[in-house]
């Protein structure tokens, strides 16, 4: 495995009217010079360094072929897939297609899951928060390996 991650954290960021968004200085040391943007668990998008995504290449490929569950998880999370160059202001592009998945509109909440980002349409965000908080004690209990 790479080196351990700490994204962490949450930010609200609005979308320009080409859909980039500006990655907090924080993220951008530990991401590097690109991104690769995908759909993440949840109705996000997820942003992973080129490193994490690397690993993440090795784990699928390591899946079995002849599973459809697995064929079909791979073939939409590879086919809606890209890479991002982080531009000199610290930008990055949202494909359409990404924002149509997540149903972001301008207004989104980025937040670190350790070894990559999450973006989410602020309300969404903030409805789901809200549900895991209702939770949050019981969640705890059930992993006792923390």
């Amino acid at each position: 495995m790479g080196e351990l991650c700490m994204l962490v954290g949450s930010y609200n960021h609005k979308l320009d009217g080409k859909g980039r968004m500006v990655l907090p200085a924080k993220f951008r040391g530990e991401l590097g010079s690109s991104v690769v943007a995908t759909i993440g668990i949840d109705r996000c998008i997820a942003l992973y360094p080129a490193s994490r995504w690397e690993e993440l290449l090795l784990k699928l490929k390591d899946l079995s072929s002849f599973k459809k569950k697995t064929r079909d998880f791979r073939r939409v999370l590879l086919s809606m897939a890209s890479e991002q160059e982080i531009d000199a202001a610290g930008r990055i592009l949202i494909p359409q297609i990404l924002r149509d998945y997540a149903g972001s509109a301008s207004e989104v909440t980025l937040i670190g899951a350790e070894d990559h980002l999450e973006i989410w349409d602020t309300a969404k965000w903030e409805e789901h928060r809200a549900e895991v908080l209702v939770d949050f004690s019981e969640m705890a209990e059930e992993l006792d390996e923390i």
